[in-house]
């Protein structure tokens, strides 16, 4: 049997420890922290809708604003003291067939919404972040359910596209 002298254990503790440092610093990340320090507010402007179902600008500008209060720390002002100024349009929406039974009737529906955005640091007048984005929801009867969810979870997307790819 071998034995387990106080060098080793010293050095089994500390690599347990420098790996239990690495875990909990890693536990730690957010996307909150990562913006330059001289953006700290935005503003929404109104979105656009540009596809043919009627709504989506309104539900489109509401649900990225709340995505941007609850996942983000910069705060929601106007145009005249923002940092930074979004505007956006909803370029996208799709409603497909997504799920059949086995004699091919239509089981679920997939909805996609996608929004066209541009954000613009006002200090250095300059495109901050511009691009698309899309994400979807499935459904079987509740339509407007899902068109509610799939906006949410683009706005969602979005916010984060913002906030990491900078």
């Amino acid at each position: 049997m071998k034995t387990i002298t106080s060098h080793t254990l010293g050095c089994l503790f500390m690599g347990f420890s420098t790996v239990m440092l690495i875990f909990v610093s890693c536990c730690g990340y957010s996307t909150r922290s990562l913006m330059p320090a001289h953006l700290q507010r935005i503003y929404v402007d109104f979105f656009e809708n540009r596809t043919l179902k009627a709504g989506l600008d309104e539900i489109a500008t509401n649900n990225v604003i709340e995505a941007f209060r609850s996942g983000s720390n910069l705060r929601i002002v106007d145009q005249g003291s923002a940092d930074l100024i979004l505007t956006g349009s909803v370029t996208g929406y799709s409603k497909s067939p997504h799920t059949y039974t086995s004699d091919q009737a239509i089981l679920e529906y997939k909805i996609t919404i996608k929004y066209s955005v541009r954000c613009v640091d006002k200090e250095r007048n300059e495109v901050f972040w511009e691009g698309d984005v899309s994400d979807y929801s499935l459904f079987e009867t509740d339509e407007e359910q899902a068109i509610r969810e799939a906006a949410k979870k683009t706005a969602e997307r979005l916010v984060t596209n913002i906030l990491t790819n900078w």
